[in-house]
């Protein structure tokens, strides 16, 4: 255990290197891919953006309850918080900035590493919809049956579970992609 930090040094830079397993067209094939998915999921989910707050407006001006209207105008403010944050936070380039000064190993891990990071934070996410649906929801709940509320109580935590889960999916498949590469 007498080892001389230069001793150390010497032994760490002398260890044998491991390879990466995939090779440069393997890593580009799966940094495409992921791209195209990324690509994918930007348009599937601004065109829902722009559905889900176009029937929010119309909600909005038929004769609703006030809660209810209410609702919808906190879920159209959500929408328009989490397209801020994503258009501001989480950009996804098609041309990446790094292009000639990384290697294609790192570029694809940076990216995989940007995507799990979102998608570790879902919860932070649907947070922000909570108050909204809930109102939206709820605005006639003096009106339905106990059996209706309770029905649409467990919609509404069911659809909020689904999503986390495809979400947390989302990065548990990020961190294979990553693990492969190590």
């Amino acid at each position: 255990m007498d080892e001389s930090p230069q001793d150390v040094h010497r032994l760490w830079q002398q260890q044998p290197r491991e390879e990466n397993r995939m090779s440069t067209d393997d890593v580009r094939a799966k940094a495409e891919r992921l791209e195209r998915r990324v690509k994918r999921w930007k348009i599937t989910g601004g065109l829902l953006f722009a559905v889900i707050i176009a029937a929010e407006l119309w909600q909005i001006g038929r004769p609703n309850p006030l809660l209810e209207r209410t609702g919808d105008l906190l879920t159209i403010a959500a929408f328009v918080y989490m397209a801020y944050w994503f258009r501001r936070y989480a950009p996804v380039d098609a041309v990446p900035q790094a292009l000639g000064r990384t290697g294609s190993v790192d570029f694809y891990r940076s990216r995989l590493e940007r995507q799990r990071e979102l998608a570790s934070r879902r919860w932070r996410y649907l947070a922000v919809f909570i108050p909204g649906v809930t109102l939206s929801l709820f605005g006639r709940a003096m009106e339905r049956s106990v059996e209706q509320n309770a029905a649409i109580a467990v919609f509404g935590v069911l659809l909020f579970v689904v999503v986390a889960w495809v979400i947390g999916r989302t990065g548990r498949q990020m961190q294979h992609e990553l693990d492969e590469l190590a």
